[in-house]
C-alpha cells in the first residue's frame, strides 16, 4: 500500500474511534475534556490489547515456521 493509503485508513480509525468515544462520553459522564480522553484511551486498550497479542502471537509462529526449514 502506498503512503495515502495508509493515511487515508489511518484518517477512517481515528474519525470512527472519535465517533465511538463521543457516544460513550454522552451516554455516561457529560461534556468534560478529561471523560472524554478516559474514555478514548479506554477504548484504544480495548482495541489495541487484542491487536497486539495477535500480532505478537503471528510473529512467533511464523518465526517457528522459518526456523524449521
Amino acid at each position: 500500500m502506498r503512503f495515502m493509503d495508509w493515511l487515508a485508513a489511518g484518517i477512517l480509525v481515528f474519525m470512527g474511534l472519535s465517533c465511538l468515544t463521543v457516544s460513550g462520553v454522552s451516554l455516561l459522564d457529560g461534556n468534560s475534556i478529561s471523560s472524554y480522553i478516559k474514555m478514548f484511551l479506554q477504548i484504544c486498550s480495548f482495541m489495541g490489547i487484542p491487536v497486539f497479542i495477535a500480532g505478537l502471537i503471528y510473529f512467533i509462529l511464523r518465526k517457528k515456521g522459518t526456523s524449521k526449514k
